[in-house]
C-alpha cells in the first residue's frame, strides 16, 4: 500500500453501503499489508467506522493455503455483526507453516493447531490436518505445452482428489493456452531456478528476487498476480515446463472449478483471476458465517468431498 494510492479511502464507500443495507453480518476483504500500514492506525480507523455504524468487528489474517487453496496467498479478512451475533472466523482444514507478516498482536494471524485451536504461526503446534496442496497435486494433470501453444481437450485422468474435485462437471480444457515467448525470454526461462539468481546476469538488467522464476512443485504456490502470464513481473514460471502459466493453471491455483467461466480477454481474465478471492477461501468464510447464524454447514476438516 501507498500513501497516495486512491484505494486507501475505498472503505468509506463499502461504509456507506453497510450504513444503507444494514445487514446482519458483513465481510470485509484486504491486501495483508493493511495491517500494519501507517503504524495500525487505518485498520483501527476502519474498526472504529463500523464500530461507529452499530457493529462489532474483528478481524484476522488467513493464509489460503490453510482452506486447501493451492496458494500461500495471505489476505485480511474483516467481520462485522450486528449484535447479537458473534463474529467467528472459520476453522484451517489444511496444515502447514509459511512466512507472514510481522504483527504485534501475533493472536491476529489464524492457523491450524491441536484440538482445532488457533495459534500464532510462530508457535510449536501439532496437527491431524492434512497438508497443505501443492502446485503439482493442483495442475500436474494438465497436457504438457511448449510456449504459444494451446491444449483444449484433457490428456490423463484426475490424478489428485483436488484436480477431481476442479474437472467434476467439465467436460472441455478451456484457457490452457501458453504465452508465447520471444527467443529472448525463452532463454532467460532455461536458466531460471527458485529465484533470479538463476538466471546468468547478461540476460537481464532488473527484476525482483522473485522474477524470472519457477514455482516450487511440492509446495503451495506464491501469490497469484494479476501478471502471472509474464514471468518478467513475478514467480509464474511452470516447475518443469519451459513457459509461464497458462490461465487455466492460474485459475487452478486460486482454486477456480475448471467449469467456471470468465469473461473478456486472455489479460481481462488474467486480471480477474490474480485480484480475486479464491473460492475456497471465500467458501470458508462464508460457512463460518453461516455458523454465525447457528446454521449447521456440515463443517468437516479435510473434508475432500466438501470442496
Amino acid at each position: 500500500m501507498t500513501e497516495d494510492d486512491p484505494r486507501n479511502s475505498l472503505f468509506e464507500e463499502f461504509a456507506a453501503y453497510v450504513n444503507y443495507f444494514r445487514p446482519a453480518v458483513f465481510v470485509m476483504e484486504n491486501v495483508v499489508g493493511l495491517a500494519t500500514y501507517k503504524n495500525g492506525t487505518t485498520i483501527e480507523q476502519i474498526e472504529n467506522c463500523f464500530s461507529d455504524l452499530g457493529y462489532d468487528v474483528d478481524w484476522r489474517v488467513l493464509n489460503a493455503a490453510h482452506f486447501g487453496v493451492p496458494q500461500k496467498r495471505e489476505r485480511l479478512i474483516l467481520i462485522g455483526a450486528q449484535e447479537g451475533v458473534a463474529v467467528r472466523f472459520p476453522q484451517p482444514t489444511h496444515a502447514g507453516i509459511f512466512r507472514t507478516i510481522g504483527l504485534r498482536e501475533r493472536h491476529r494471524i489464524l492457523a491450524p493447531a491441536e484440538n482445532g485451536g488457533i495459534v500464532s504461526l510462530f508457535e510449536d503446534h501439532i496437527t491431524d490436518l492434512p497438508r497443505a496442496v501443492t502446485v503439482m497435486e493442483a495442475i500436474g494433470d494438465l497436457p504438457r505445452l511448449s510456449a504459444g501453444e494451446q491444449v483444449d481437450t484433457y490428456s490423463c485422468q484426475p490424478q489428485t482428489m483436488y484436480q477431481e474435485q476442479r474437472r467434476s462437471r467439465s467436460t472441455q480444457l478451456e484457457w490452457h493456452v501458453a504465452t508465447a515467448h520471444s527467443s529472448r525470454m525463452l532463454e532467460i526461462i532455461k536458466h531460471s531456478g527458485s529465484n533470479i539468481s538463476s538466471v546468468p546476469e547478461h540476460l537481464i538488467t532488473s527484476g525482483f528476487s522473485s522474477c524470472y522464476s519457477r514455482l516450487e512443485p511440492h509446495e503451495p504456490s506464491v501469490t497469484i498476480t494479476v501478471n502471472f502470464v509474464h514471468p518478467a513481473s513475478n514467480k509464474c514460471i511452470h516447475p518443469y515446463q519451459d513457459r509461464a502459466l497458462t490461465i487455466r493453471e492460474g485459475a487452478r491455483l486460486q482454486s477456480f472449478d475448471d467449469d467456471f467461466k470468465f469473461a473478456g480477454n486472455r489479460t481481462k481474465i488474467a486480471k480477474q483471476i490474480g485480484n480475486a478471492v479464491p473460492p475456497l477461501l471465500g467458501r470458508a468464510i462464508a460457512e463460518s458465517v453461516q455458523q454465525m447464524f447457528g446454521v449447521d454447514v456440515g463443517y468437516a476438516v479435510g473434508r475432500e468431498d466438501a470442496a
